[in-house]
């Protein structure tokens, strides 16, 4: 089987091998991109060192400090782990962990949307969501100026919802799921 080998070397190199024989894993650039809104994405990864040639496999997302910021684990092909933290400028924040009392336990499935000054967010509870690596079940949401989130609802995998209104920004909050009337 050929294969055309690009953005490493020569582009016009051929190689022949058959899958399984050979690869390039640990030669490939890792990147990091930071969500530009409506203009897309953009590679950040050289202004953080995090480009660094290792074949990343696996990445883990949390806030391990509880710093309001997002921080990456990253496991890199036959190299140690890398804990990168989050040092951007501080914005505001809000942390929900959610645990279901009716389906599962550990919310899995269940969909929050919160609605700020700045617009509306949502996440889902994932798990098992990446490969060789797992990201924290708590929903991180970035605020940016908003002190306030008007309103936070959460819709359970046993289908019904849940809201709150009027939550302050800059906190860890602990749903248990409960029926409303």
């Amino acid at each position: 089987m050929e294969f055309v080998v690009e953005n490493v070397g020569r582009r016009d190199t051929v190689w022949t091998m058959g899958i399984g024989d050979n690869s390039l894993n640990g030669y490939e650039r890792n990147v990091l991109l930071r969500n530009q809104g409506k203009d897309g994405f953009i590679d950040v990864g050289y202004l953080t060192d995090a480009n660094e040639i290792g074949d990343g496999r696996a990445v883990a997302v949390a806030d391990f400090d509880r710093d309001g910021q997002v921080d990456l684990l990253v496991q890199n092909f036959e190299n140690s782990v890398a804990l990168l933290m989050g040092r951007d400028a501080p914005g505001h924040w809000l942390h929900l962990k959610l645990e279901g009392t009716e389906g599962n336990r550990d919310a899995a499935g269940a969909v929050v949307t919160i609605e700020t000054e700045n617009g509306r967010q949502t996440r889902q509870v994932a798990r098992g969501n990446a490969f060789l690596a797992c990201s924290s079940p708590v929903l991180h949401f970035g605020l940016g100026t908003a002190k306030t989130v008007k309103r936070v609802e959460v819709r359970w995998p046993g289908g019904h919802r849940q809201t709150l209104t009027n939550v302050e920004a800059n906190q860890r909050l602990e749903l248990r799921e409960s029926k409303q009337p």
